[in-house]
């Protein structure tokens, strides 16, 4: 079944009018007809069942049959920080990020950033959310991952919550994430720090483990960063059995 998030005001009763962007996509892009189901979320973790029941030019109506849980969300929430590049990188990583499982992105401004200004434009932001929203839908996540406000490393280790954090480092003295996590409880949230194109400067790991951080290793071999991001992404989630 088809799947949208949406505002969960609308999903009070049993009757469901959807929204005009929503309305459009099933009426003229989807094509479907009355009758048919889709499954409607309302980015808290649950989901439902909606039964068309009127597609027409004034409005698409459903009738809500049945509500779940979604159980596709991770227990374990993982925060990517990931350093500013080029556009596309950075929304491929955001796709890709939200496909994996990643529950909250930072975008950062680093030393070797490519873009160094914190003040995004509201478009800007708008399309991201864009792109993860629909990576959401795509992927059957039951919650949209958070976006928030670019940050400095500086801001970001000093507002980091008390939670166990790694920074992803091509030097040789980091920990592989195996020995990271060995003999540690299981934690519900992680933060994760992917540096951009240059990689992050010997001073800014410092800063990290001066801030409670481990540095972590992603192998023998030089990853690009979008690539760096989604492995270790994955390898985080892998390791908690939430992949």
């Amino acid at each position: 079944m088809h799947r949208f998030f949406v505002d969960p005001q609308i999903l009070q009763g049993s009757r469901v009018v959807l929204p005009a962007a929503q309305a459009h996509q099933i009426r003229n892009v989807l094509r479907l007809r009355a009758g048919s189901a889709i499954l409607l979320l309302d980015n808290s973790g649950a989901e439902y069942e909606v039964v068309l029941r009127q597609v027409d030019k004034q409005q698409v109506v459903g009738e809500a049959v049945a509500k779940r849980p979604c159980p596709n969300e991770p227990t374990v929430h993982l925060t990517l920080y990931q350093a500013l590049m080029k556009r596309d990188k950075f929304e491929w990583v955001l796709q890709k990020g939200t496909e994996i499982g990643v529950s909250q992105f930072v975008p950062l401004v680093t030393q070797r950033s490519l873009v160094q200004d914190i003040d995004i434009k509201a478009s800007k932001q708008a399309r991201w959310h864009k792109i993860i929203t629909e990576a959401a839908e795509q992927s059957r996540r039951g919650c949209i991952p958070e976006l928030h406000p670019p940050q400095t490393l500086a801001q970001a280790l000093a507002e980091r919550p008390a939670q166990p954090g790694l920074i992803a480092w091509e030097e040789k003295d980091g920990l592989t994430l195996r020995k990271a996590f060995l003999g540690g409880e299981r934690p519900s949230h992680i933060s994760l720090f992917i540096g951009p194109e240059g990689g992050f400067a010997a001073e800014e790991v410092e800063a990290a483990r001066a801030a409670g951080m481990q540095a972590i290793t992603l192998g023998k071999r030089i990853l690009r960063a979008e690539t760096a991001a989604l492995v270790a992404s994955a390898l985080v989630l892998h390791h908690f059995d939430e992949v």
